[in-house]
């Protein structure tokens, strides 16, 4: 056992320092890149959730053989989706209204921005009518066409290069996401 004790070496203190010196700055380099590939995945998923929640309104107003009314709130950040059973445009008692609050990400985008079609963008909810009311009829046809552009809520006032777009089409209600690239052809793919 003693001649085991004698020949195990361990490391030496200045050996330690210059792996742990290495591994600080393997991390520091790392860390910007993980925190946007974060930010990355959170507003993909929002912006992809938007997109799947509105094709289900155009979907369950076809089924339902009624309107359903998506009201974008960008003051509080959120959206809701109402399934107006009775078309009348106010929310009566058995009528599912449904609530999405965006935590991480933020309806927005920064400086002057075209849509994927290529019209200047007004607001961060740019419809055709103005409004940040949406409404699908029985027929799968959206009220207004226009665009939904959300961003990382830390990168609003900053970038784009982090910016979605959920853009409707009046005739036939159809919604397409969007992803945007800064400086690159085409600027949405």
């Amino acid at each position: 056992m003693t001649r085991f004790l004698a020949n195990s070496k361990g490391y030496s203190i200045p050996e330690l320092l210059v792996t742990l010196t290495i591994a600080g700055i393997l991390a520091a380099i790392a860390v910007p890149d993980y925190s946007l590939m974060v930010l990355r995945q959170q507003v993909n998923a929002d912006s992809q959730k938007l997109s799947m929640e509105l094709q289900l309104a155009r979907i369950s107003a076809i089924k339902n053989n009624n309107d359903v009314i998506v009201n974008f709130n960008t003051v509080t950040n959120q959206y809701t989706i109402h399934d107006d059973t009775d078309s009348d445009a106010v929310v009566d008692a058995g009528e599912a209204v449904k609530t999405i609050l965006l935590t991480r990400v933020s309806f927005g985008f920064f400086g002057g921005i075209n849509d994927p079609d290529g019209n200047a963008a007004a607001n961060s909810v740019d419809l055709a009518g103005g409004g940040t009311i949406l409404t699908f009829n029985s027929r799968g046809e959206a009220s207004d066409s226009g665009t939904v552009f959300l961003t990382p809520t830390s990168e609003i006032g900053n970038s784009n290069i982090l910016l979605r777009a959920v853009s409707i089409v009046q005739a036939t209600g159809g919604v397409d996401y969007w992803q945007y690239n800064e400086g690159q052809a085409p600027l949405w793919s």
